[in-house]
């Protein structure tokens, strides 16, 4: 089985897609309690809690940490520590729950200066960042980067007790230009991580076994700096698959030193990410269990993340009043880079007519410059 049928056996990822494009577009009009509501249906029906196929407790609990996030955005702090109070009642072995339970009594003040100092990996003693400041949208891939990434960094006395290890490294896949690399960045500024990025470039050596001796001396800086975050991208180009004969031998021992380094980096307070567009190419040794073993789709962005990056790229240009719903809907399957490059083009065609931008604009834009990835292929991607 193939890195992505292994991933699609896992969960119903079309149902759970289109949840989140739905609830993001009543955030967007505002209808927060509508958003609410529908998660309320996800989570409670049919009873009892998170029982049933695994694609369906998968879902429902996205759906109990996605109306927990709502709440904390809202500063309704009691609220969601009630939330989390009850699946901990009612699933005491939800190690997630905990942790999260924790964290909401210490952001709703109900844990003395004594219990907001226990957070070993942040620095200094202080509450981590939570905020994902400038990640609009996305909230499904927040909620499950907070759940499996950022709770074992910020409580890891609660995950120790349950004999649990701390994530040695997470893998984010998807098409180009969808902001992995951003992700990754916001990822180590919440988790309170230093941040070191490595492209294939900066392993490139004209000495034999020199990307070797470099790769060990990138986790070497990362021990100085601890804790720390290292960041591969185009990992697929690092740690190719070493069977065949398209692999030199110089290249099965770069991934033999990474799989070295990579063992026991939770334990030492380094976790790496690995970026790629062809997660089929890399090395299988490097996405089992105790080294890669989170992945993660980062996609297109859903609507609420589309109607954000509109109003960003469409700052500070002449412009009318624009329907950015319409704009959204147009736009869907489009990545970041190319909703910013049909932004240009629309500017262009007004500055041509001497004129502010209109929806007109956009819609011309991105009739004549298809997305390069239909909703089809998205989805054999995940």
């Amino acid at each position: 089985m193939n890195f992505r049928a292994r991933m699609k056996s896992h969960g119903n990822d079309k149902k759970s897609n289109r949840l989140y494009e739905r609830i993001g577009l009543l955030m967007v009009r505002g209808q927060y309690r509508s958003a609410l509501e529908l998660l309320d249906k996800v989570i409670e029906d049919p009873l009892p809690l998170f029982q049933g196929e695994a694609w369906v407790v998968e879902e429902r609990r996205l759906a109990w940490l996605y109306r927990i996030d709502l709440l904390r955005e809202k500063e309704r702090l009691t609220e969601a520590l009630a939330w989390a109070c009850l699946e901990v009642e009612m699933n005491p072995d939800n190690v997630a729950a905990i942790a999260l339970k924790e964290r909401l009594k210490r952001e709703a003040g109900f844990l003395g200066r004594q219990g907001s100092q226990k957070h070993t990996l942040t620095g200094e003693g202080k509450p981590p960042r939570t905020a994902w400041g400038g990640v609009a949208g996305m909230r499904d891939l927040k909620a499950m980067l907070e759940r499996d990434v950022i709770l074992p960094l910020q409580e890891p006395e609660i995950y120790a007790h349950y004999r649990l290890n701390l994530p040695n490294g997470i893998l984010l896949y998807g098409p180009p230009g969808c902001g992995k690399t951003f992700i990754a960045r916001k990822l180590a500024e919440v988790a309170g991580f230093s941040f070191i990025e490595v492209k294939p470039g900066d392993l490139a050596s004209i000495y034999v076994h020199g990307a070797q001796g470099k790769i060990a001396e990138i986790f070497a800086q990362a021990r100085k700096q601890v804790p720390c975050m290292i960041f591969f991208d185009e990992l697929d180009a690092m740690v190719p698959i070493r069977s065949g004969d398209s692999v030199g031998h110089h290249y099965a021992s770069e991934v033999n030193e990474f799989l070295v380094q990579l063992n026991e980096c939770g334990r030492n307070k380094i976790l790496v990410i690995g970026a790629t567009n062809l997660p089929d190419r890399i090395d299988p040794a490097v996405l089992r269990p105790g080294r890669l073993d989170k992945k993660f789709f980062v996609g297109p962005p859903d609507y609420e993340a589309r109607v954000e990056l509109l109003r960003l790229c469409m700052a500070n240009r002449p412009q009318e009043e624009m329907d950015w719903h319409d704009c959204a809907v147009e736009l869907e399957n489009y990545t970041c880079a190319e909703i910013e490059f049909i932004v240009n083009e629309a500017a262009r065609s007004a500055l041509a007519q001497n004129r502010p931008i209109i929806n007109g604009d956009i819609r011309h834009a991105a009739g004549n410059n298809a997305p390069a990835h239909s909703a089809s292929d998205i989805e054999k991607m995940r």
